[in-house]
């Protein structure tokens, strides 16, 4: 970020606003707050982008400013809509790294370290399902649905920096972990045990990833191509 940049400290007082919301008000409050960090990340995109305008990327900030609405209200009044909103949300990411990938055949100890990876994830999740799954029992096909998409979208994101540690996969792995991290959270804190901490923590997590898939979104192909020819020299 440059905050040089007027539509940067805009979008420096929105995220401020909204933190400061997370840790001194209810919840409900931030859905007055949160959507400008929604609005001002994309009036960035607009004025910076160099490629064509991504209908994909707008859509999924839509996507997310919903169903970030959804969960302030109350994830469990709304977890079927919630599962449908995030699934499509991570379907379009999914769709957006393959889209700035090059199809190439990667190395044989690029699954194996991804394997490894995928494992800790894996049991961190199991476990937070076994902990809440006594919420599940009405949307366990729509959540179930949410769970192979989110997962598949962060060990995506892992297995495209392996093989190719480019800045805008490196941006894209930053989002995932940080989008990782905040479910679990959001999963306790709506499902389990309420702590504003948590709150707090997840807005914070949620700004931190409207900065990195913005990275990734802005970054200039031109400039991978560049690297990769000084490399040749």
């Amino acid at each position: 970020m440059n905050f040089t940049k007027p539509t940067h400290i805009a979008f420096l007082i929105a995220s401020v606003i909204t933190m400061v919301v997370a840790m001194f008000f209810e919840k409900f409050y931030l859905i007055y707050a949160q959507p400008f960090t929604v609005f001002t990340i994309l009036v960035i995109y607009f004025v910076e982008k160099k490629d064509p305008t991504s209908v994909l990327y707008i859509l999924s900030q839509l996507i997310g400013l919903v169903g970030g609405i959804l969960l302030i209200l109350g994830m469990r009044d709304h977890l079927k809509a919630v599962s449908i909103l995030f699934s499509l949300f991570y379907i379009i990411y999914l769709r957006l790294m393959y889209v700035r990938n090059e199809m190439t055949k990667p190395e044989v100890r690029t699954y194996m370290y991804v394997i490894l990876f995928s494992i800790p994830i894996l049991y961190i999740y199991y476990i937070l399902i076994k902990t809440v799954s006594s919420e599940l029992k009405d949307v366990v096909i729509y959540f179930s649905c949410l769970m192979f998409f989110m997962l598949s979208y962060i060990i995506t994101a892992v297995y495209y920096y392996l093989k190719d540690k480019k800045p805008t996969n490196l941006w894209m792995l930053i989002a995932a972990v940080n989008l990782g991290f905040m479910n679990i959270l959001i999963g306790l804190n709506e499902l389990y045990m309420y702590e504003t901490i948590f709150t707090v923590i997840v807005t914070f997590c949620s700004v931190c990833i409207q900065v990195f898939v913005l990275k990734f979104m802005l970054h200039d192909k031109n400039d991978d191509a560049n690297v990769l020819n000084l490399s040749d020299e």
